[in-house]
């Protein structure tokens, strides 16, 4: 039997390539990336790559995905500018949208970022209004024209083996596993849900085989744990499970950033409704993160 056709955008990055290893064993996927011959994660025809240059239309009328994960994001942290976020972060998801609706697809899975919630960092502000244009607009052509499912996640901290170096828990894994002298921390009493990334990526599985339940045409739920934990507790269990007892893990020494979020935990009731729930512990997935980790 033909492989359903499922679109993933973002396909070389952190979430979308664990989506890809473990959606490319029931679906046909199409990949959207920045650049095809410029892969970071993917391997060479493991899955159909397209461009962000290449005509979507026509890659939807030619492929038909039943569903759509949007993975892609900008955060504006480098040199990128407002439009070219803005690109990625609304007009992107909103184009793919219309464009489900137009040929049928069932299902168009986003992801946001808990990082819209309360104020938010003053270095992520743009960012975090992004996301939260991008949901308004999905509501609005969802619920326009209920021919495609809409579930807008907002996912809290995931985090696993090949994220970027620019991330807080791949540099702290790999600070750790260097044995490096001493960090310096805030006092690390804000809590975050950390979730590992298999957890995120059976979620969106899940979701995949379950949207025909939902009963309206836009859905927005958490994608978590449901439980937080401090920072100080992540880092020190982190340096417990990899056996480094020489790193001094100075708490107090930075102070927070300004409107630090000091506690992000998900209440993921439709995902626990389907009966899902975390396959990993905290332990497990950073022993896991861990050795998968190269320095």
């Amino acid at each position: 039997m033909e492989k359903q056709s499922l679109f993933i955008t973002g396909a070389d990055g952190f979430l979308g390539h664990h989506l890809v290893q473990q959606l490319g064993k029931t679906y046909h996927i199409i990949g959207l990336v920045r650049s095809p011959q410029n892969l970071k994660r993917l391997r060479t025809g493991q899955i159909t790559l397209c461009s962000t240059d290449e005509s979507l239309n026509e890659v939807f009328d030619k492929y038909r995905p039943v569903g759509i994960v949007h993975t892609a994001t900008k955060y504006g942290r480098t040199e990128e500018s407002v439009p070219s976020m803005l690109d990625v972060n609304v007009d992107l998801p909103v184009h793919l949208l219309e464009l489900s609706q137009k040929y049928n697809s069932k299902a168009f899975i986003n992801i946001g970022s808990f990082i819209t919630q309360g104020k938010g960092y003053n270095y992520l502000q743009d960012y975090a209004l992004s996301k939260k244009q991008c949901s308004e607009w999905l509501r609005l052509i969802a619920n326009k024209v209920n021919t495609c499912k809409v579930i807008d996640f907002t996912l809290y901290h995931p985090y696993g083996p090949g994220d970027s170096d620019s991330k807080f828990v791949t540099n702290m894994v790999k600070t750790i596993k260097k044995r490096t002298p001493f960090i310096d921390l805030t006092p690390g009493e804000q809590k975050r849900d950390f979730i590992y990334i298999k957890d995120v990526v059976s979620a969106i599985e899940l979701t995949l085989n379950r949207f025909d339940d939902l009963q309206t045409a836009y859905t927005q739920t958490d994608l978590g744990t449901g439980s937080s934990h401090t920072l100080r507790y992540f880092l020190e269990t982190l340096k417990e499970v990899s056996g480094n007892t020489e790193t001094e893990l100075r708490f107090g020494k930075l102070p927070y950033r300004e409107n630090e979020i000091m506690e992000a935990k998900a209440i993921p009731n439709l995902l626990t409704s389907w009966g899902w729930k975390p396959n990993y512990t905290l332990n497990q997935g950073l022993l896991r993160t861990l050795n998968q980790t190269s320095i």
